[in-house]
């Protein structure tokens, strides 16, 4: 992984993670995976357009949270081989600007529900 390349968090939270995750996940179009305090959660885009993953890590009410788009061979090949294999979902200039934006719209939903601010 490359500095800046994933969106970070860690916060507390006092309710069960899972069954809200879940639920968003269902909601989104996420796919989620989850093995013992780890959480992954992943929705593929479409058509040259780059996946969105999320990944929550629970140590008791401390949570560790990650989201990042993931360059798949097709969104390589449509941004000229310029793409970074993995982007964080900040706003600002730089590559996979639409799929961040979409990307962030998804990701502030569960923020939301987590009591979390968005991503900006």
């Amino acid at each position: 992984m490359r500095e800046n390349s994933h969106t970070i968090r860690d916060f507390k939270f006092d309710k069960p993670l899972l069954p809200i995750v879940e639920k968003w996940a269902k909601n989104h179009s996420f796919s989620i995976a989850s093995e013992q305090t780890k959480i992954t959660c992943v929705r593929e885009m479409g058509l040259m357009t780059a996946p969105v993953y999320v990944l929550l890590e629970e140590s008791g009410k401390h949570i560790h949270f990650e989201a990042f788009l993931k360059a798949d061979p097709l969104t390589m090949f449509s941004s000229l081989f310029m793409a970074p294999n993995e982007m964080h979902l900040e706003s600002g200039e730089g590559q996979l600007f639409l799929e961040r934006i979409y990307g962030r719209g998804l990701v502030n939903k569960l923020l939301e529900q987590l009591d979390q601010p968005p991503i900006e």
